[in-house]
């Protein structure tokens, strides 16, 4: 059974020396999957520009196209 919470919480992407403004999500609580996963819609609005998903490569995209970042290792909760 998952658990769907409609503007639950809010989140804000920090990288490096980026920090962007909050933006409220949906949370949503899963018995498998035991990471954090953004939705379509969260990657929009964090301004996510996905580059390689298979190598954990993004950029904002404001940022040049040569600007890439890395993503950051999963943090998993149980």
């Amino acid at each position: 059974m998952r658990l769907l919470v409609q503007g639950a919480c809010s989140a804000k992407v920090v990288a490096g020396e980026a920090e962007l403004p909050e933006v409220v999500v949906d949370l949503v609580i899963s018995p498998i999957a035991d990471e954090v996963l953004l939705s379509d819609k969260a990657i929009s609005e964090f301004q996510i520009a996905l580059e390689d998903v298979g190598r954990g490569l993004w950029r904002f995209r404001w940022e040049p196209k040569e600007v890439l970042r890395r993503s950051e290792p999963p943090r998993i909760w149980r």
